[in-house]
C-alpha cells in the first residue's frame, strides 16, 4: 500500500475527491522502541489549513482517516514535540481505539475526535 493507493481508497469510500497529494499525509504502521504505531510530521503552518492523515495497517487491512480542520488545534507547539517547526507525532497502535500521541515532550493529545472513517481494503 502506498499513499496514492490509500488516497484512492479513501476518496472512493467517501464518494468525493476530498483528498489529494497536497493535503494528505500517509503513514504505514512501523516499530518504534517497544511499540508499533504511525509517525506524523506536521509543519506548524499546516495547522492553519485542512489536513488529512491516512494511517495504514497492512496487518488489519485497514486505513484510519483523520482530518484536522483549519485552526482546530490552537498553539500546536504547546501540544506536540516540535523540532525545526515541525510537530512530531507518534500514534501508538497498542490501543487502536485510542489515537493518542505518545511521544515524550507532548501533551498526549488524542486524535479520536478527528477520526473521519476506517476504510477496509
Amino acid at each position: 500500500m502506498n499513499k496514492v493507493e490509500a488516497i484512492q481508497i479513501a476518496n472512493e469510500s467517501l464518494m468525493a475527491n476530498a483528498l489529494n497529494e497536497g493535503n494528505t499525509q500517509f503513514s504505514q504502521l512501523v516499530r518504534y522502541v517497544s511499540d508499533e504505531g504511525w509517525w506524523l510530521n506536521i509543519p506548524l503552518a499546516n495547522f492553519r489549513k485542512e489536513n488529512h492523515f491516512l494511517l495504514c495497517s497492512e496487518k488489519a487491512r485497514m486505513i484510519r482517516h483523520l482530518m484536522l480542520k483549519p485552526n482546530c488545534i490552537l498553539s500546536p507547539a504547546t501540544k506536540f514535540r516540535v523540532k525545526d517547526g515541525v510537530a512530531d507525532v507518534f500514534i501508538s497502535a497498542a490501543n487502536p481505539r485510542k489515537l493518542v500521541d505518545v511521544l515524550q515532550g507532548g501533551s498526549k493529545y488524542s486524535f479520536n475526535k478527528h477520526l473521519i472513517d476506517e476504510h477496509r481494503f
